[in-house]
């Protein structure tokens, strides 16, 4: 059943990560065609060696329109030598995941699943994920149609920071003092590849200051302008997060050196 949906629930994944004969090679936040999660790869002996498997959840799915937190979706991942040559601690792996959902914590129980979402799910369920976004594509404006409903504007483009979000984020250079223990207070991110930034002060027209995810993780200054006109590798556009809490700089800028680091 679970090579069959590709799918454990939340209870096997444990069990899988605990049972002894499992080995925690790395655990990474990334992301994929369907949203960005926490990538866990492990393996477990085979009659041939070991076999490794990549589980991935914890993270919002764009096209389930939900939180995976129940369940962990899962491939099989080539057991090369230099991937079965790194290994995790058991107690810190677990520590990464209770971390991660303590994150996404204040966001899980909020209902963002449309008719839209609901529909790719049967589909998913019923094919697999990329057969129901084929199925969605080619349904195009009669899916549109059918499962109609009104829609705030997305937070993207014109929307990406919105007046609430304006109110939130204090002058440039007034958090001097605080340093890295000043807020960010708002988040924007790319769906389709790994950038993320952390407002914590703005000078009310272009431009923010705070902590830039990407290539590197380090404090620095960005444009609202370039955000707003940016595309990623999909075409998609930079999102303002709806439902980032506050957290420091100093506590996101540990936090995503350790999932980096795979530590």
């Amino acid at each position: 059943m679970e090579q069959l949906y590709w799918r454990v629930s939340q209870e096997r994944f444990q069990k899988i990560l605990a049972d002894d004969l499992t080995i925690v090679h790395s655990i990474q936040e990334t992301s994929n065609n369907y949203g960005e999660f926490l990538f866990v790869t492990a393996s477990r002996p085979g009659d041939q060696g070991r076999i490794a498997m990549t589980f991935y959840g914890l993270g919002y799915h764009e096209y389930r329109e939900r939180w995976i937190t129940k369940e962990w979706f899962w491939y099989q991942t080539d057991a090369t030598p230099d991937l079965l040559q790194h290994r995790m601690e058991k107690e810190k792996a677990k520590q990464l995941l209770e971390r991660r959902s303590e994150d996404i914590g204040p966001y899980v129980s909020k209902q963002t699943q449309t008719k839209r979402g609901e529909l790719f799910e049967l589909l998913a369920d019923i094919t697999d994920e990329d057969g129901a976004i084929a199925e969605m594509e080619d349904l195009g404006d009669v899916l549109d149609w059918v499962i109609s409903e009104p829609k705030e504007e997305p937070p993207t483009g014109r929307n990406l920071l919105d007046k609430a979000s304006r109110e939130k984020l204090p002058p440039l250079y007034s958090g001097e003092e605080q340093g890295t223990e000043s807020l960010a207070q708002v988040k924007f991110f790319t769906p389709d590849a790994q950038w993320t930034w952390y407002a914590s002060e703005f000078d009310g027209e272009d431009i923010f200051f705070g902590l830039v995810v990407g290539q590197e993780i380090e404090l620095g200054y960005f444009s609202l302008k370039e955000m707003q006109d940016a595309r990623g590798p999909m075409e998609l556009q930079i999102e303002r997060d709806l439902y980032f809490e506050p957290k420091s700089l100093r506590e996101l800028k540990d936090y995503h050196s350790q999932i980096r680091d795979g530590r």
